[in-house]
């Protein structure tokens, strides 16, 4: 009879707590008063092209503009670079800020050509939607060349359109201090 009523009690308490592993595979649900009805939610394809200009020089340290992005600097060794320029897709026409905190500590740069790891907050001012998106990804360079190349992942931070977190997307493109580079920024969002 203890047996039977033991036996019980786990088979109860089992399936009555969530797993401890649940959290451990992905971020935390968001509560349940704020996800939006399935029903009129729908995946929408998001891309942003921006248009850039690298500002000659950098400053030491991490990123502080923006939403606070790119403030991300492992190794203690970084630097900050901005793009200026101008954005059109999902979130209308208009001026766009970028800023990139290389780590350079981190990566491979002593070298003539090589990749380090970057954190980016991308400021969209466009006529749909406002937009801070954030970048994570490599910048890659050579002295070889006058450009470089970002490439990464992006996540849709704020916005007033897009419903739930935002989007993700695939996102990369090349810089130059000398003319305007083509960084392009596409994904899924719900909407």
């Amino acid at each position: 009879m203890k047996f039977r009523f033991l036996m019980t009690a786990m088979l109860a308490t089992a399936f009555c707590v969530t797993p401890a592993w649940a959290a451990w595979h992905g971020p935390e649900q968001q509560d349940e008063g704020i996800v939006p009805d399935s029903k009129t939610v729908k995946p929408s394809s998001y891309s942003v092209t921006l248009s850039i200009l690298a500002a000659p020089g950098y400053t030491t340290g991490l990123c502080t503009g923006g939403k606070g992005l790119a403030d991300i600097c492992r190794s203690g060794s970084c630097d900050c670079y901005t793009y200026t320029g101008t954005a059109t897709g999902s979130a209308g026409t208009g001026a766009v800020t970028v800023y990139e905190t290389d780590d350079y500590g981190d990566g491979n740069s002593a070298y003539e050509a090589g990749c380090d790891p970057a954190y980016g907050d991308i400021e969209v001012d466009g006529s749909k939607d406002k937009e801070s998106i954030a970048f994570t990804g490599a910048d890659c360079g050579s002295n070889f060349t006058v450009s470089g190349f970002l490439n990464g992942g992006c996540f849709l931070y704020t916005t007033s359109v897009f419903t739930g977190g935002g989007a993700v997307a695939q996102c990369g493109g090349n810089y130059s201090t000398e003319k305007n580079q083509k960084f392009t920024i596409k994904g899924t969002a719900l909407k």
